[in-house]
């Protein structure tokens, strides 16, 4: 082999060297800035976060909320934290979704740190971490909000999985835990609890192309001010009223398509509503 056909060879074992390293890297990495879709651990997903870090999955971390010891109410809009511990360790990362014993999706996630984390799939059934988020001495903590689904639906169970990473620079030594958190619906909140609450306003028309109207069944119940964010927690619009009145009238015509989240401010109680703008 002459000096050139030497040369050659040498520069192409070099380079397939690196393809190899670089994509060895790429998938230790990959999932830095939010775990995949369906990587929860549920009954439905059937998968974890082992199936990126190499190891086996045990019970640890924690899902805490506010809702009540008696079960959510419809509608309610209630604040969800995730916790994972691990000494020694720097590098985190967390994957929750609200679902029924099988895939079903419960309620509505809404991401209320969107440095942090983020929403997954075409409905936001998953949230998980964004590369900001994973930094942490010993633990790490995410908190975002849940609105409680429909009366009738039942319990919710919110599913996690979470990553305690050794930040080797490969998939393997990461400890993957797996906790899920059961909220069970308010069964004993009556027809009138639920009315007095999210059902007593109605948002109209849903969908809409450029106005939308909020207005109260409650005859007794009064709008203070109005707050628009979209599915991500970002704030799009807010609006206060100097005087306060059953109805109320914005413009969506500013807002790009897709589904957001209305926070009405009564002088009772805070509601939230969702509604689409085509």
């Amino acid at each position: 082999m002459n000096i050139y056909k030497k040369t050659f060879v040498s520069v192409l074992a070099i380079a397939i060297g690196t393809i190899c390293i670089s994509d060895f890297t790429s998938t230790a990495h990959s999932n830095a800035g939010g775990a995949p879709s369906g990587k929860t651990g549920s009954p439905g997903d059937a998968s974890n976060c082992t199936g990126c870090h190499a190891g086996t999955a045990s019970s640890g971390g924690s899902i805490t909320s506010n809702v009540p010891v008696t079960g959510y109410i419809p509608g309610t809009t209630y604040t969800i934290t995730a916790t994972i511990t691990a000494a020694g360790i720097n590098k985190f990362g967390f994957e929750v979704s609200p679902q029924g014993t099988t895939s079903a999706q419960k309620g509505t996630l809404v991401a209320t740190d969107a440095i942090n984390t983020k929403l997954l799939g075409t409905t936001g059934k998953y949230i998980t971490h964004k590369l900001a988020g994973t930094s942490g001495i010993g633990s790490r903590t995410w908190t975002f909000n849940w609105i409680a689904p429909v009366a009738g639906t039942g319990n919710a169970i919110m599913y996690g999985a979470f990553i305690a990473a050794n930040g080797n620079g490969t998939n393997s030594g990461d400890q993957v835990f797996l906790t899920s958190l059961l909220i069970q619906e308010n069964l004993s909140a009556g027809i009138m609890d639920v009315v007095n609450t999210a059902d007593s306003w109605n948002v109209y028309p849903n969908p809409s192309t450029d106005r939308i109207t909020i207005e109260s069944l409650d005859a007794n119940a009064e709008m203070k001010s109005l707050e628009v964010y979209d599915i991500t927690g970002k704030l799009i619009k807010s609006l206060n009223y100097e005087t306060i009145s059953q109805s109320q009238s914005i413009d969506i015509a500013d807002l790009q398509s897709g589904v957001y989240v209305l926070n009405i401010q009564t002088d009772k109680n805070r509601i939230t509503k969702k509604f689409i703008k085509n």
